[in-house]
């Protein structure tokens, strides 16, 4: 197993690529699962919020890939590493903190994705350009249709990102909230009504 150590602007990501796991196993391609030290790890909720510049919900209406960040790494080929990002576009549905407006569609910048396609068919039936997703850990991708709850910072590009994985919030279609990690910070909206999870969300936004 390698390490990476990649620096993107106002973040860092410690990424060990590990071996494959059976997330995505629908889409019959592996997945290397990476592990991430974010920049800024919250220590509640209320500090999550107060860290944002950004808070809003809405809905993933488009996912593509976007330019793969790109590291010197001797030994690999042209030796450098490369990681997929992913160029997301939410559309808002309301807004908590921030300037953004309802209908707003906001770029938002994910790493991770489909890597580039490496080796070449041996021309047998069935056979196939291998290829694999990246994963960091907490930060599963977007899909369009996703409803979600965000709390956003600045990011590369000019697009917004999540501070972290515990500013992520699932809004599922019976209205109860996912966070994509379970731990202390999100423990108290997990499986919760919407309702409860923007109650303490709003509060704190306003007076931001």
């Amino acid at each position: 197993m390698k390490k990476l150590l990649l620096w993107i602007p106002a973040a860092a990501f410690a990424v060990a690529l590990a071996g494959q796991v059976g997330f995505y196993r629908y889409l019959d391609v592996p997945v290397a699962e990476s592990h991430a030290s974010w920049a800024f790890a919250p220590k509640d909720l209320n500090d999550a919020k107060s860290h944002a510049t950004h808070i809003v919900e809405g809905d993933v209406v488009s996912v593509a890939a976007g330019p793969d960040i790109v590291t010197p790494a001797k030994g690999e080929p042209n030796d450098e590493d490369r990681i997929p990002t992913q160029h997301i576009q939410l559309q808002v549905t309301k807004s908590y903190k921030g300037n953004d407006k309802p209908g707003q569609v906001l770029d938002l910048f994910q790493t991770g994705g489909l890597t580039a396609p490496t080796g070449q068919p041996d021309g047998k039936q069935g056979a196939r350009v291998q290829t694999h997703i990246v994963l960091l850990s907490g930060d599963p991708l977007y899909k369009v249709g996703e409803h979600y709850l965000l709390m956003l910072e600045d990011g590369p590009r000019h697009q917004l990102r999540t501070i972290s994985p515990e500013g992520r919030f699932k809004i599922e279609s019976n209205g109860t909230v996912t966070p994509m990690v379970d731990n202390q910070v999100t423990a108290g909206v997990k499986g919760k009504a919407l309702g409860e999870l923007q109650r303490q969300v709003a509060p704190a936004a306003n007076g931001a």
